[in-house]
C-alpha cells in the first residue's frame, strides 16, 4: 500500500482505540477474574499483528481495528490500575510518577528500535515479531497489575 494509505490506516486505528479507551475501565471493573481484560487487550493486539504478517494489505482495516481496540484498552487499563491500586492521592501520585516515567521512557525508545530493526532487516517481519514478543511482557506486567491489592510505600 502507498505511504498515504498506510498513514490513513494508522490514523484510523485511533478510532477503535477511543472506544476501548473510554469504555475499557468501566467494563474491566466488573469482570472477574481481574486478569481477563488484560488477556483480551493482548489477544486483540496479537491477532492484529499476526494479521499484518499474514495478509497486511488485504485485511488492513480489520488488523488496524483490532490493534486500535487492543492499544486503546491497554492504555486505559494501565492508567486505571494506577488509580485502582493506590489507597490515596499521595500514593497515586507516586505510583503514577514511577509507572508513567519509566513506561514513557521505555516506550519512547520503541519507534527508534523498531525503525532500526526495519532498516537492518529490510522488512517488517522481524520488527512485528519483536512487537509480538513484547506483548508477552505486557501480559505478565498487566496480569501482575490486575491483582486486587494496594501499592503501599516502603518505610
Amino acid at each position: 500500500m502507498t505511504a498515504h494509505e498506510a498513514g490513513l490506516m494508522l490514523a484510523y486505528s485511533s478510532l477503535p482505540g477511543i472506544v476501548t479507551g473510554v469504555t475499557g475501565p468501566a467494563i474491566a471493573r466488573r469482570l472477574r477474574p481481574t486478569w481477563v481484560p488484560v488477556v483480551v487487550v493482548v489477544v486483540l493486539c496479537a491477532v492484529g499483528f499476526v494479521g499484518l504478517l499474514v495478509a497486511p494489505a488485504a485485511g488492513a482495516w480489520l488488523w488496524m481495528t483490532l490493534l486500535g481496540l487492543g492499544q486503546g484498552g491497554a492504555i486505559s487499563l494501565s492508567l486505571s490500575y494506577i488509580v485502582w491500586r493506590s489507597p490515596d492521592a499521595r500514593h497515586t501520585a507516586h505510583v503514577s510518577t514511577m509507572a508513567q516515567g519509566t513506561g514513557y521512557l521505555l516506550a519512547g525508545l520503541g519507534p527508534l528500535g523498531i525503525g532500526l530493526l526495519h532498516t537492518a532487516t529490510g522488512g517488517w517481519t522481524v520488527p512485528v515479531v519483536v512487537l509480538l514478543a513484547l506483548l508477552g511482557v505486557q501480559l505478565v506486567a498487566g496480569v501482575a497489575a490486575s491483582r486486587e491489592r494496594q501499592v503501599l510505600a516502603r518505610r
